[in-house]
């Protein structure tokens, strides 16, 4: 084991261990009174637990831990079998080392023959990318060596990789309490195809939950469980929800599903969805955003700015209904702007702003005040989709808003929209796409246009189904017009969500599950795998026409 800390993931491993040898005894006695004299001692030695810990007082404590450990499964063995097993003296004092586990050699610690049964287990520390320490940082190129890797990984890579390289071509197997993060978003393409190269393979998965711990530094965030293992015929199985399933093989995203990793893509993969953009960025200063008290004061004094001024909607904004507005002024009308006073003052703000910019590209939108610096927006219907939203709720509240939205860059939006693609992008196999494959900030869930809605897989769908769609999406709009009194937060709080909305969503998840199945789905796992199944094939499908397209323009 490594990065032990004080030891707990040792004691509990000992003392399962030793309560699993007396149950054995136990029955060994009802078969037969000869099997007594096996009672003498324990088989469980805590010379055979192994710990590498960079904190030489934790690596004390751990030691001490194992005595203690020791002494209570021995008072239980006397209780059980009336055999005294004494304590004194210490004879054994266990195998943990003081070191950093991402630089010392782990065959130095607890060497491995390749035909020895050994089980790395542990929760090693996460620190994303950007929290890293150059310590950190250079301990990278220690563990990979030649081998090229990422800048954006998680620092429990380091585990991952470094105990695969342990594990490789062995008996020996690992199993990590992780961050669910390494299983999910870009990260899984950045750590996963390391591991896999080598011949391992994920032989167990315990998909997300909350855990605690009892460290110095409560770890209270949402992991799962991977072991890892050489390949093999041995069953495989996936836990979630209390439930144990079979798998075929397990992904990197903790799927039944081929080991694929879903990279950025910069167009859907799938030909009926429309194009899904980034919202406008004004870098502005803030000169062209309204609180609602300035918007009424601009519009009494001057009615004709009416034009010029629209809704003004990000992520925390649609889904809290909290109201701003914003200018919105086209090339054609920037005179007529230019026109009204109050418009102008701030334009004239705006440019001042921009040229005292250090960024050369917002010095460059100086001359053009009246334009946001990213346009993106266009006078249609739309769908938003907000960049965050809470891992809690069962859908993320996304939006079918009318031209007289802007929606900035703290969401996505489809322009041109119908009402089917809201009923695809709100179901519940939109969502397992999501949680798989989209990254997170904190605990939250971090949507990518590139990542998650680009490499979403939808089979062809005929015009019926569309117009079912469309039906199913407005029926959730109803829904939530009818209760309007409530902001999003609380319509999509999964402890208040309303009875008639949870109703429209199930119909929507019915139909939308329908078209990749012809049985009902019931789990997400199930839903997962058939969606890693149409993305390998439409991917591979887009892969085999490449070839031919180059073929045909270099002919003509």
């Amino acid at each position: 084991m490594t990065a032990c800390g004080s030891g707990n993931f040792l004691v509990i491993a000992y003392k399962e261990l030793r309560k699993l040898e007396h149950a054995i005894l136990e029955r060994l006695a009802e078969l037969s009174p000869s099997h007594q004299m096996l009672w003498a001692d324990s088989k469980i030695s805590i010379e055979n637990f192994y710990g590498i810990e960079i904190d030489d007082f934790a690596v004390e404590v751990a030691i001490l831990s194992l005595w203690i450990a020791k002494h209570q499964m021995n008072r239980e063995f006397h209780e059980k079998f009336r055999v005294e097993i004494p304590l004194i003296p210490l004879k054994e004092t266990g195998q943990v080392s003081v070191g950093n586990a991402t630089r010392v050699d782990w065959n130095t610690v607890c060497p491995n023959d390749g035909a020895t049964e050994i089980y790395l287990i542990g929760n090693p520390p996460y620190v994303g990318s950007s929290m890293q320490t150059t310590e950190q940082k250079s301990e990278f190129s220690s563990v990979f060596g030649q081998r090229a890797f990422s800048k954006n990984l998680d620092y429990i890579a380091l585990w991952f990789i470094r105990g695969s390289d342990y594990i490789k071509g062995t008996n020996a197997q690992l199993a990590f309490v992780t961050t669910n993060s390494v299983a999910q978003g870009e990260h899984v393409s950045l750590m996963f195809p390391t591991i896999f190269n080598m011949g391992i393979e994920i032989g167990f998965a315990y998909t997300s939950f909350k855990w605690e711990n009892n460290a110095k530094h409560n770890a209270g965030v949402t992991v799962a469980v991977i072991g890892l293992r050489n390949q093999s015929s041995d069953p495989k199985y996936i836990f979630t929800d209390g439930l144990e399933i079979s798998a075929t093989n397990i992904n990197g995203y903790l799927a039944d599903a081929p080991s694929i990793v879903v990279g950025r893509q910069m167009k859907p993969i799938s030909p009926d969805l429309p194009a899904m953009a980034f919202g406008s960025k004004p870098t502005d200063g803030g000169y062209f955003v309204f609180e609602p008290d300035e918007r009424a004061w601009l519009l009494d004094h001057y009615p004709q700015a009416d034009r010029f001024v629209k809704r003004y909607v990000g992520a925390a904004d649609y889904i809290n209904d909290i109201e701003r507005y914003c200018l919105w002024i086209t090339d054609r009308e920037a005179n007529a702007a230019l026109g009204i006073p109050a418009i102008a003052d701030r334009l004239k703000k705006l440019a001042a702003w921009r040229l005292e910019s250090k960024a050369q590209s917002t010095v460059d939108f100086a001359d053009r005040p009246h334009r946001f610096k990213q346009v993106a927006y266009k006078p249609t219907d739309s769908i938003f989709v907000p960049r965050v939203s809470s891992e809690r709720r069962k859908y993320i509240p996304m939006g079918y808003l009318d031209d007289g939205f802007v929606i900035n860059d703290q969401a996505y939006a489809v322009y041109d929209a119908k009402p089917w693609v809201f009923a695809l992008l709100t179901s519940s196999m939109h969502m397992t796409w999501t949680r798989a494959v989209a990254g997170q900030m904190e605990t939250r869930l971090r949507y990518s246009n590139t990542i998650v809605y680009n490499n979403f897989a939808v089979p062809p769908l005929p015009e019926e189904i569309k117009e079912k769609l469309t039906l199913a999406a407005l029926r959730v709009l109803d829904v939530r017009e009818y209760h309007c009194e409530q902001t999003l937060a609380e319509l999509y709080d999964p402890d208040k969500m309303p009875q008639d909305l949870r109703a429209a969503h199930a119909a929507v998840d019915a139909l939308v599950d329908s078209i990749y199945s012809k049985k009902p789905y019931e789990t997400d796992e199930q839903r997962l795998s058939d969606l890693f199944a149409l993305y390998e094939r439409m991917t591979a499908e887009e892969a085999a026409k490449a070839p031919t397209r180059k073929t045909r323009r270099t002919a003509e």
